[in-house]
């Protein structure tokens, strides 16, 4: 892609659609190696409200969405609130912002920012 340093990779505009493509291949190997029969969405409105990510797992939506960031602000999840909106909150089980940082952190209205250099127990 034609990067000279790290610091020109992060600063580019690539970085973000990059950050996304990585979180959404780490699910899709824990799909493929954990949960054969879960499926993987994205999901947008007509109001262009996005969902990165949906895990379909047991008639329950997981909701992801990415943000290159350690701390994303709690309107990174307006999109997450749209779909409980449209889907209802007892169709929608958990909810997270994947990030760069290392410890979670709650977000509010039930969606907890993790790190998403790797998947984890949802």
């Amino acid at each position: 892609m034609g990067f000279q340093s790290q610091a020109s990779l992060w600063a580019s505009p690539q970085a973000g659609p990059l950050w996304e493509s990585h979180v959404v291949g780490q699910w899709l190997r824990w799909r493929d190696w954990q949960r054969p029969a879960a499926s993987l969405w994205y999901w947008q409105d007509r109001f262009g409200n996005e969902v990165d990510l949906l895990l379909d797992v047991d008639q329950k939506l997981v909701a992801i969405e990415c943000k290159l960031s350690a701390h994303p602000e709690p309107g990174a999840a307006r999109g997450i609130q749209k779909l409980r909106d449209f889907y209802g909150r007892e169709r929608v089980g958990a909810a997270f912002v994947a990030c760069t940082s290392q410890e979670p952190f709650d977000l509010g209205d039930g969606v907890l920012a993790r790190s998403g250099w790797h998947t984890w127990e949802i």
